[in-house]
């Protein structure tokens, strides 16, 4: 019977389920403090808190943004192999897991802060459903799109020995299209473009440079491989000549 073998990162992704699990559980707690110590200060400050909301809203995105080109750039350097001789699959898994969830907490912080700010004016449904949003509908609705992605991107590791590598693989080339539109709902949604257009654009450029320098090192390996000898049909093969035995033995 055939036995499926276990990479050194698939069984990474089992022993680490449960640490990930506790980090997102903390980012998730520390964001609920965050929001916490802003109704707190809209109660006793009410006029410093009229923009609190905007401005955490505001920095926990950039903080999330950079997360996930951070992410991108791991997924690029750990599938490859620029760095796999000097980082081990555990480290590897461990810190694209890390970055994946943390960049989700914020992210989920990012959205469902607004709903106390008194400019835009925006509920819970319009937070999580695309396109419904008061404020910019489409470039909001690329963001909540990019999050959903990202968090079926992140859940995709779990179900990685059911997906098989080939599918596994495939999913994750999405992680480029979750780039893509967070970016694009940075750049259209955010009030300091502006002032940022040097962070999208160094992040923009990391990616694409690292791409080209993953697709090179691949192409490098491949030409770099012995090529397959095919071995002939049993029934091309000729056979080899008898050896006439000696005639006389001594």
């Amino acid at each position: 019977m055939y036995r499926q073998e276990t990479t050194p990162i698939d069984s990474a992704s089992r022993s680490s389920l449960p640490s990930i699990l506790v980090s997102f559980a903390l980012v998730l707690l520390l964001s609920m403090v965050g929001v916490a110590a802003i109704v707190v200060v809209a109660y006793y400050l009410p006029d410093a808190s009229a923009k609190a909301y905007w401005f955490i809203s505001r920095s926990s995105g950039i903080v999330a943004y950079v997360l996930l080109t951070l992410g991108v750039l791991w997924g690029l350097v750990q599938s490859g192999s620029l760095f796999r001789t000097r980082i081990s699959p555990i480290l590897s898994l461990g810190m694209h897991s890390y970055l994946n969830w943390f960049g989700l907490g914020l992210a989920a912080l990012h959205g469902i802060i607004l709903i106390g700010d008194g400019y835009i004016n925006i509920d819970l449904p319009q937070v999580v459903t695309p396109f419904t949003s008061p404020y910019r509908p489409i470039p909001v609705g690329l963001g909540v799109i990019g999050f959903y992605l990202m968090l079926l991107l992140s859940l995709s590791f779990y179900a990685r020995m059911h997906l098989g590598q080939k599918n596994f693989r495939l999913l994750h080339y999405g992680s480029f299209g979750v780039f893509i539109l967070v970016t694009l709902h940075s750049l259209l949604s955010g009030t300091d473009t502006s002032s940022l257009w040097w962070l999208y654009a160094a992040s923009l450029a990391a990616v694409v440079v690292l791409i080209v320098t993953r697709i090179a090192s691949t192409r490098r390996e491949k030409q770099g491989r012995p090529a397959k000898t095919v071995a002939a049909p049993a029934a091309l093969r000729q056979p080899a000549p008898a050896q006439s035995p000696s005639r006389d033995r001594r």
